[in-house]
């Protein structure tokens, strides 16, 4: 008789082997397994951190102003959304075009630039690829910044050198719909590159040659061979390209705004920041709306994600795959490569410039005589500014933490028991992903201005607010490194007197580590860059580096903006570094 079809103890009560939930959950006799003294915690953790903020948010969302007469729930804000029905018209219509803009310019881009890193003999792939990691490093709201000081339209220093050259200009006039989907494009080519990256490279090319053999041209081979079979590939990474675009804020707040350009997640921002009093029930009833937009982009993403088998080309069948021969057009391939670092270098150059002078000035040789320290000597030694660096530091740590612990018992819980309500953890994990970062933001807000638990005003508030939002992404990397370890290993432990946590210890979390880490990297650099949950959540004294950086542009500090920001990105890009050389270590081949 197989271990899974031993019969039950003699001395078990009569329907002990039926499949009632406290049966599921009871402990073992030999007191080796606890998945109750496991499960229930977990699962209260995972209620705690999802359930509060989106039943705060729908409630506010029907709560009516402080200064209407209306008593008790209402539709009102609702209504006054829809109400000035061709204003909103245009703000969904702004947010759709700037989402599928953006998505569709990284897409084209970054699958253009994997397709030549991974299928061709292009050079500088593996610059590309440093790139690309170091892409994750540096914040988006300093890129940003970048951008707008090269391409402004009015002290934009290629639009400003553009017009000493020509007498014309502006070259490009970032503040509009084209400038917003043209930077947006941009922050998301580096990830497109690398999700695109991994199919191209698993493809087997004797589909390929096969079609050439048959008389196919070359791009006769790419549109019917390559292309169809990273199809799936491409829809999931231009849906997920599309939601996250829909999500963002920093380029519709910075870009947007100055140009009269408002979309889903900045009217939010207004919503509270405007006026004499915060209008907690429209921005409540904004974001309500704009969860649904962002679960309904989801569905198609979970049924492309689940069909993708169907493409499968990897077999047991060994093959080595073989690049393309570029020929004359190699080192232009090389050069296309090489816009991907160049993309994360312009933005830079302009704040190394502006870190460097006492103001705002165009690069020119006799402003050169202007050089100065004294943006760095002011930004390191404002109290402010260090205490944001400590309370990040300090948020960041404890986030990817507490993310990276609480995913690893659900991906234990989920793929390891018996527990029938096991697939509730699952779900519950998943929820935040419908949270935009503004929205998130509102509904933690919404949470503990209401729930007498004194987190509010400082900086446990934004631990709390990363843990939930954050804790998918953990998830999928927690589920992942377990699903590659044979429950044997630990059966075998346990049956020689192992308890869970010294199985845990020494064999689950030793082999599951890279996963576990690069999980804890990730989310540890993506809660510094984080602005849009920050600056909702802040108060005096617990700022943390993305409002610093918000409040310097705000108050036209560009040079102390500058000085810190490129201090800040050398420190995280060092961590990306540490990133980087763990990928290659376990499985990235970029030679």
């Amino acid at each position: 008789m197989s271990r899974d079809q031993t019969a039950p103890e003699a001395s078990e009560p009569a329907g002990a082997g039926s499949s009632s939930f406290l049966d599921v959950l009871r402990p073992s006799r030999q007191g080796r397994d606890y998945p109750l003294w496991l499960f229930i915690p977990c699962a209260a953790v995972l209620v705690y951190l999802v359930i509060p903020p989106l039943a705060f948010i729908i409630y506010t969302s029907f709560v009516p102003s402080e200064d209407s007469d209306i008593v008790g729930l209402t539709t009102q804000n609702f209504a006054n959304i829809f109400e000035s029905l061709g204003e909103f018209e245009t703000l969904l219509w702004n947010s759709l075009v700037f989402s599928v803009g953006s998505a569709a310019w990284a897409l084209v881009f970054g699958t253009v630039m994997a397709w030549l890193a991974e299928r061709t003999n292009a050079p500088f792939r593996a610059v590309a690829y440093l790139a690309a990691f170091v892409s994750f490093a540096v914040p988006g709201l300093i890129k940003v910044i970048g951008w707008i000081l090269l391409l402004g339209p009015e002290a934009g220093f290629i639009n400003l050198a553009f017009k000493w050259v020509t007498g014309f200009g502006p070259l490009f006039n970032l503040f509009s719909m084209s400038g917003m989907v043209l930077v947006e494009g941009f922050l998301w080519t580096p990830i497109v590159f690398l999700l695109m990256a991994t199919p191209f490279r698993s493809m087997d090319p004797s589909l390929e040659e096969a079609a050439v053999v048959a008389g196919s041209s070359d791009w006769q081979v790419f549109w019917k061979v390559t292309f169809p079979m990273a199809m799936p590939s491409v829809l999931s990474v231009l849906i997920l390209t599309f939601i996250r675009s829909l999500e963002a804020f920093e380029i519709p707040a910075l870009v947007g705004l100055p140009a009269g350009i408002e979309v889903m997640t900045t009217q939010i921002y207004l919503q509270l920041s405007e006026g004499y009093l915060p209008e907690y029930g429209n921005a409540s009833a904004y974001s309500v709306i704009l969860i649904g937009l962002v679960g309904l982009c989801l569905v198609p993403y979970y049924r492309v994600t689940q069909h993708a088998h169907r493409f499968t080309t990897i077999t047991g069948k060994g093959f080595q795959p073989r690049r393309k021969d570029l020929g004359r057009w190699r080192w232009l391939g090389g050069l296309a490569l090489l816009g991907l670092p160049a993309l994360q270098l312009l933005p830079l150059t302009a704040l190394v410039w502006s870190s460097f002078m006492p103001y705002l000035i165009v690069p020119s040789w006799d402003a050169l005589s202007l050089f100065t320290l004294n943006n760095y000597v002011e930004a390191f030694s404002d109290d402010k500014i260090v205490r944001s660096i400590t309370n990040n530091v300090t948020i960041s740590i404890v986030s990817a933490t507490a993310c990276v612990g609480v995913s690893f018992i659900t991906a234990w819980l989920v793929t390891r028991t018996a527990i029938k309500a096991r697939w509730s953890l699952d779900r519950l994990t998943m929820i935040p992903l419908v949270f935009p970062g503004i929205v998130m933001g509102v509904a933690v807000l919404q949470t503990y201005l209401t729930v007498p638990i004194p987190v509010y005003g400082t900086i446990w508030i934004m631990v709390i607010a990363f843990s939930a939002r954050y804790l998918p992404y953990a998830m999928r990397f927690s589920h992942a490194g377990l699903i590659g370890i044979h429950k044997e290993l630990e059966e075998s432990a346990t049956t020689s007197g192992a308890s869970w946590g010294n199985v845990a210890r020494k064999i689950m979390i030793p082999l599951m580590m890279p996963a576990l880490f690069a999980g804890w990297i990730y989310i540890f650099l993506i809660t510094i860059r984080e602005l849009s949950v920050a600056l909702l959540l802040y108060s005096p004294g617990s700022e943390v580096i993305s409002v610093v950086i918000w409040e310097l542009w705000e108050n036209g500090h560009v040079g102390t903006l500058s000085a810190f920001a490129l201090g800040i990105s050398v420190g995280t890009v060092l961590l990306a570094s540490l990133f980087y050389k763990l990928s290659r270590r376990h499985g990235l081949d970029v030679r």
